[in-house]
């Protein structure tokens, strides 16, 4: 890892189309990069418009979260950071604004990944499950977009799709509880797209699963959530089908009260199970081992790299770049 050494914390932060995390990385072991890290559910794609503009309201929340992130970041003597957004941002029209709000309450550019970046350090954090070696295939199940990858110590195929727990929520679940046919619906519209994704990338592998909605589904399998348990464990198909038959038949307010389910995350949770079981499927996966390494690991390893200095007076403009920076 390129990134800080101890006691000169390097700031991470996924703004995501769900979640908003902060990686506060004070340096790397055997494992990883090392650090507190935090996650705020905002549901910045939630209630986005039919082009993709985030919401005003969205706006909103972001901004409540990134205040409360920008105060940690200066109690830990925060001087250089990455903030980087992915699918919601990606498709947003209005992207501008975030990397506003990013830059008043963090003195960071906002970075915009591509579905390709995006995959690729989501790939670099989960290869830190692995560390055997051998062939993977990860599955990043996020708000607005699934990535699946595949590689061994470096990526061999990835496939970015506009498929996210958020975006088919939103698209597909209108009741509460969701009907069987609209359930249905779904995985009739991502189940060809993620058997074309696993095709794409070249064909099958063991399975990695990351981020919010697989970590969530172990969460709720444990009763409770904590990373010392989730991270590393596995899930099979069935377990992923039996919750997703469980939870679907919930209205939002029992599912809110599932043990090991953070209720933020209760709106969205029948859709990315959903998600999770047709990739399963599409791959032939009986089985996913669970990973807390994900993409904000992958962009601490590279913090050396792509990191900013934090400007505490940002000036207008150059608040807002597309892709990461290249080497050197």
């Amino acid at each position: 890892m390129t990134g800080p050494g101890p006691g000169l914390p390097v700031a991470v932060v996924d703004v995501g189309s769900n979640s908003v995390r902060l990686l506060l990385c004070d340096g790397a072991d055997a494992a990883g990069p090392t650090g507190p890290r935090f996650t705020t559910v905002t549901g910045l794609r939630r209630g986005a418009d039919v082009d993709g503009a985030i919401a005003p309201e969205a706006l909103d929340r972001l901004d409540a979260c990134l205040e409360a992130y920008g105060r940690r970041m200066r109690d830990a003597g925060v001087t250089a950071g990455v903030v980087l957004g992915t699918s919601a941002a990606r498709d947003a029209p209005n992207r501008a604004a975030v990397a506003d709000r990013v830059a008043q309450r963090l003195g960071l550019p906002l970075t915009v990944l591509s579905g390709a970046e995006e995959a690729a350090l989501a790939f670099a954090g989960a290869r830190l499950a692995a560390p055997r070696g051998g062939t993977v295939l990860v599955l990043d199940v996020g708000g607005g977009s699934t990535e699946l990858v595949r590689g061994d110590a470096r990526v061999l195929g990835a496939v970015s799709l506009q498929v996210g727990a958020v975006r088919c929520t939103e698209g597909f679940l209108y009741g509460d509880p969701p009907t069987a046919a609209q359930i249905d619906a779904l995985r009739r519209s991502v189940g060809p797209a993620l058997a074309g994704a696993v095709d794409a990338v070249g064909g099958r592998a063991p399975m990695i699963g990351v981020a919010g909605t697989v970590t969530t589904l172990a969460a709720i399998r444990a009763g409770r959530y904590d990373p010392a348990v989730v991270h590393g464990s596995e899930l099979t198909r069935d377990e992923v089908e039996g919750m997703l038959d469980r939870l679907a038949v919930l209205p939002l307010h029992a599912r809110r009260e599932v043990p090991g389910l953070d209720p933020a995350r209760a709106p969205v949770i029948v859709a990315g199970a959903a998600i999770v079981a047709c990739a399963m499927e599409a791959a032939g996966a009986a089985r996913l081992e669970v990973s807390e390494r994900d993409l904000l690991d992958g962009a601490a390893m590279a913090a050396g790299r792509i990191a900013s200095p934090v400007d505490p007076d940002p000036p207008p403009g150059e608040r807002l770049r597309d892709g990461l920076p290249g080497p050197g």
